[in-house]
Formats: C-alpha cells, sequence, structure tokens
C-alpha cells in the first residue's frame, strides 16, 4: 500500500466504490476546501480517501472494507493534522453542517430521499481506528398519522392573535422565498453544535438542486404581521418509497423569539394532518440532533442513527 494525493484517483473514487448502488446519488464533488488530499493505493487500486479541512475536520471520507488500509489512511491524516497544530480531528464532516457530514450506522430501513448515505461497516472502521462518538442524531418515522388534530384550532387561534400568518412556499419567487428560509436557519441554528456561518450564494446553490421534485404543499412559511418570516418547516415526497406514501421532514427552524414559542409544532402538524388527508403512509423526520428541540417536537419510532466522531491527536 501507498499514499498519493492524486484528485482524479480521489474523484473517480466513489464511483467506482456505489457502483450499481441503487441508493448512491452520483454528484460533481467540490473538493476545493481541502488542504490535502489523501489516497491509499494498492498497485493501481484506490482502497480509500479522505480530505484535510481547516478546523481539523476530516472529510471526503470513503473506503473499501479494508481496516488496514484505513488505519493507515487515517493515521496519516492524523499526522498531517498534528504538524499543523490541532489537537482533535473530527469527522466525517466536509467543511461544515451545512455540506455533508456523520455516518449512519447499519440499519434494516432503507435510506430516504436526501438521507445521508455510505457503506455500513464505516462505524465499525471508524471505532477500530481510535475515534470515539462526540455526537449523535437521529431520523424518526411516524406510521399513526390518523390521530387526533384538535391542537391545531388552538395553536391556530393562538398564532393568529399574534397576527402570523402561515403560507406554502411560491415557486414563482424561489430565490425570495429561500432568502427567507436562510434568514430564518442562520439565526435558528446560530447555537448548533459545530455551527459555522455561510453566505447565502451558497445556501441558494445547496436548495437549488431541490426546485425539480419541490412540491410547495409540504413547504410552510410562518410570517408576522410585517410578512417577515419567523419559521419555516420544509418537506418533500420521499421519492425513493415505491409501495408506500411516504412525506420527509427534512428541515424546521424558527426565531429564537419567546413570541413563537411553539411554531414549530404548529408548523408540523399541520404538514401531519395534510399527509394524513392526502394518504401518506408515514412521515420521516430526517437527521436531528440528539439534544436538538425538534428532536422533541417531531416524535416517532427510531428510523435510522447517525453518529459523528472525534479523536484526540
Amino acid at each position: 500500500m501507498y499514499l498519493s494525493d492524486n484528485k482524479e484517483d480521489f474523484l473517480a473514487f466513489p464511483h467506482e466504490l456505489y457502483v450499481n448502488d441503487p441508493f448512491y446519488i452520483t454528484q460533481a464533488e467540490d473538493v476545493s476546501a481541502c488542504e490535502k488530499l489523501f489516497v491509499v493505493k494498492e498497485d493501481e487500486k484506490v482502497l480509500c480517501r479522505a480530505g484535510f479541512l481547516s478546523g481539523g475536520q476530516l472529510g471526503f471520507f470513503e473506503a473499501e472494507n479494508n481496516l488496514e488500509a484505513v488505519k493507515f489512511l487515517l493515521n496519516e491524516v492524523k499526522t498531517y493534522a498534528k504538524s499543523k497544530g490541532y489537537d482533535d480531528l473530527i469527522g466525517p464532516i466536509n467543511g461544515s453542517t451545512w455540506k455533508k457530514y456523520r455516518v449512519t450506522l447499519p440499519s434494516d430501513n432503507p435510506p430516504f430521499l436526501l438521507d445521508n448515505y455510505n457503506k455500513p461497516y464505516y462505524d465499525e472502521l471508524f471505532k477500530n481506528c481510535g475515534f470515539e462518538t462526540i455526537a449523535n442524531y437521529t431520523s424518526s418515522i411516524c406510521r399513526n398519522l390518523n390521530t387526533d388534530y384538535s391542537r391545531l384550532e388552538k395553536f391556530s387561534s393562538i398564532f393568529e392573535k399574534k397576527c402570523i400568518k402561515i403560507r406554502q412556499f411560491n415557486p414563482e419567487k424561489f430565490e425570495e422565498d429561500i432568502r427567507k428560509i436562510y434568514d430564518i436557519s442562520i439565526k435558528s441554528f446560530v447555537n448548533n453544535f459545530l455551527y459555522t456561518p455561510i453566505e447565502f450564494e451558497d445556501f441558494y446553490k445547496m436548495y437549488e438542486p431541490v426546485k425539480k421534485f419541490l412540491n410547495p404543499e409540504w413547504v410552510l412559511l410562518a410570517e408576522n404581521e410585517n410578512n417577515e418570516a419567523v419559521a419555516f418547516v420544509f418537506g418533500f415526497d420521499n421519492l425513493y418509497s415505491r409501495d408506500k406514501k411516504s412525506l420527509i421532514i427534512k428541515t424546521l427552524a424558527q426565531i429564537p423569539d419567546y413570541k413563537y414559542r411553539g411554531i414549530g409544532s404548529y408548523l408540523v402538524e399541520i404538514l401531519h394532518k395534510k399527509a394524513n388527508l392526502a394518504g401518506y403512509d408515514n412521515v420521516i423526520h430526517a437527521l436531528m440532533h440528539e439534544n436538538n428541540v425538534s428532536a422533541n417536537i417531531l416524535a416517532g419510532d427510531i428510523y435510522h442513527e447517525y453518529k459523528l466522531y472525534g479523536v484526540k491527536l
């Protein structure tokens, strides 16, 4: 085995690793933020790869189920990180929590649309290389949608008195509404674990690809008397689910103001009721940090679990 920093090998490896995998989405990777690329090869075959990013981040990790090769890879990344003055290495995280990060643990449940997806043995590889869990995340599933939604009337009355209106996302004003979602997000997520700021242009690039499958019925914004957005819920159809109608609630956020307390629960219940009336079988609440308030709002059975790892250098 030997180490390389060949960018072409680095970018080609996932396509080889996930060949014929129906859940792998082919996409261009922007590795420009990586300070250094690491590729482990044996003869001409790539066995694993990773990139090092500022902040002591291990990103773009992909690997064959080869512990010897992964230990070699991660030891090289650790050595490099230590040489740059870092005391810890965390990952996998591709630059920030706005981008792909975490490892999905093995599960009998299939991935859903825009789920975090990786090989099922990644957790064991990280643990066997001395990494420890620094954060836990879950996706939950609500299968019983035929329930009592009487709380909605109470919520509606409360927020009407506060001059709050709920409306659907307007695809005709896509950029304008995405900016409103951005403004809420940067205020709501600022205290989240590993939060880093993001410019609107980068945020917009993340959301632009969803145009093709966005259904405004499942994206709701709450606005105050000045037409300022104070909360949103972002949902979409789980196009991976062919035998059942499944809705994904990807993001829920509200600005941190006591006046709007409970509005997140209100938006979620609206979507649950709409999904029930539309004949949906379940709603999946995606990728919540274990300490996130949304995890309490979005009750259900665990569908997938995820981990983020760290190691002392």
